[in-house]
């Protein structure tokens, strides 16, 4: 009881902070033994800026360009995931799920307003792994790096009541991130304590199309950028214990200059 009411005190506390993301971490050191597997599912909340695009492309044959700025990037994944300890040091692990993806953009025009986009849940998935190369008394050092993967589309369209006028606009929003994250799991006497700073990258597209049609006339827009995270350095920190010694629970915040990630989960080992 004692470490549930812990966990769920902490997994408050992060949800509470304001704090400027990144998935599910996870401890940055192993935690299977060698030929050991793990199933579990865990969940993340992440929210960032990101850094301002250069968006390029044509509106009826001529070229066209505008800055994009893609701010309060709010992202929830549902990952089930399996792992796998190569050795007593060394574990990997495959995650698969669905991305909820919802963000406000707007071009560089003063005069420009937000405009909200709530993409489509589809499919996300992700692998990793972690090492541990130094272990003393009660604490653990370690380094994981983790790599995710989604790709999803919105889109809108309006007509005129006869028909004649239409308008119809669609993107498609398409990224990796790249996480390296390095610390210590410190054995706390019934409960793990880990954390530390990780490097965080984004890279992806974002492409937009326009048609507007109006009698005979159609106008059509086409424009494409590159997707950047704004801040690349960040810190992590989060609590695991194991329930009725079958279940390991775990919950996280992590955070970076523009954005930041609450995250829980919960795996069985066999």
């Amino acid at each position: 009881m004692y470490k549930m009411t812990m966990l769920l005190g902490l997994l408050v506390a992060i949800m509470s902070v304001s704090a400027s993301g990144v998935g599910f971490i996870g401890t940055p050191t192993a935690g299977l033994e060698k030929g050991q597997w793990n199933v579990g599912v865990n969940y993340t909340y992440m929210s960032m800026d990101l850094a301002k695009t250069k968006f390029a492309g044509t509106e009826d044959g001529t070229a066209v360009s505008t800055k994009l700025l893609i701010n309060d990037v709010k992202t929830q994944r549902y990952y089930a995931g399996v792992g796998y300890g190569v050795t007593d040091a060394w574990e990997v692990y495959v995650q698969l799920g669905i991305a909820d993806v919802k963000a406000q953009m707007k071009s560089d025009d003063p005069n420009d307003t937000w405009t909200g986009h709530n993409f489509d849940d589809n499919f996300a998935w992700g692998w990793g792994t972690r090492y541990t190369f130094y272990e003393q008394d009660t604490v653990r050092w370690g380094a994981s790096l983790q790599m995710n993967w989604l790709d999803t589309s919105w889109d809108s369209s309006s007509a005129s009541v006869d028909g004649t006028e239409t308008y119809k606009e669609t993107l498609d929003y398409a990224d990796y991130d790249l996480l390296i994250a390095v610390g210590p799991t410190v054995d706390m006497g019934g409960w793990n304590l880990y954390g530390g700073p990780f490097y965080y990258m984004i890279s992806g597209d974002i492409d937009y199309k326009s048609t507007e049609t109006s009698g005979a006339t159609t106008s059509v827009m086409k424009l494409s950028g590159d997707l950047e995270a704004d801040s690349n350095i960040g810190g992590f920190v989060g609590a695991q214990c194991t329930l009725m010694e079958k279940y390991d629970i775990t919950t996280e915040l992590s955070f970076t200059g523009d954005g930041w990630a609450i995250g829980a989960g919960i795996a069985m080992p066999f």
